[in-house]
């Protein structure tokens, strides 16, 4: 068995991340941002334009579709091809951790938008519209779920001390306050001297 490090080590260095895993999940992403903007790009209302909601959901799709090609082909090109525009540790660390984020918070909304407007249009018609806002609405959802899943497999310490700090929440100022006296502390806790609880006084 080996020693106890002495107090004043360096902390072990994090575990490193698999890029090959992350980048399973990066290509989720890809495809599921494809199939949900070309739906509901293809969705054909005889001429009348789509709403703000489905151009914003387009716009956002197209985007994270582009932002994950270019991870992807760098990934690809420094892991197979020997040509690599950006180290992918760099890229990860540096880069896409914020954008990350960004495109979180703004694919989630563009989804939100897209199956608020499916329920809607599935209630007066089931046709060609209805079909596809739902498919554009679910693989939306599998998306987002994805990019999430990308940032907690970059980073799953942040994910647990943010969990492990919500479970160890103190709610002790909910009991009230501690008075103490010239015979010990009142509420229950042992007069000095006596070692016998006090007695709580209660005023009817």
């Amino acid at each position: 068995m080996l020693p106890p490090p002495p107090p004043n080590a360096a902390p072990p260095p994090p575990p490193s991340v698999d890029y090959f895993k992350l980048y399973i999940i990066r290509g989720i992403t890809w495809f599921c941002a494809l199939v949900m903007f070309a739906v509901i790009a293809s969705i054909d209302y005889n001429g009348v334009s789509k709403n703000d909601g489905q151009k914003f959901a387009i716009t956002m799709g197209v985007l994270v579709w582009l932002y994950n090609t270019i991870l992807l082909a760098n990934y690809i090109g420094a892991n197979y091809a020997h040509h690599e525009i950006m180290p992918v540790d760099m890229v990860e660390s540096r880069f896409a951790k914020p954008i990350d984020f960004f495109l979180l918070f703004m694919f989630y909304t563009a989804t939100i938008c897209i199956s608020e407007d499916s329920s809607t249009t599935c209630k007066y018609t089931s046709e060609n519209p209805c079909s596809k806002l739902s498919a554009g609405a679910t693989f939306g959802w599998f998306a987002s779920i994805a990019i999430l899943l990308t940032i907690f497999y970059r980073e799953p310490e942040a994910f647990k001390r943010l969990v492990k700090g919500m479970k160890n929440e103190s709610y002790n100022d909910i009991d009230g306050p501690t008075v103490t006296g010239p015979t010990g502390s009142i509420g229950g806790a042992p007069a000095q001297g006596t070692g016998q609880p006090q007695q709580k006084v209660v005023d009817l």
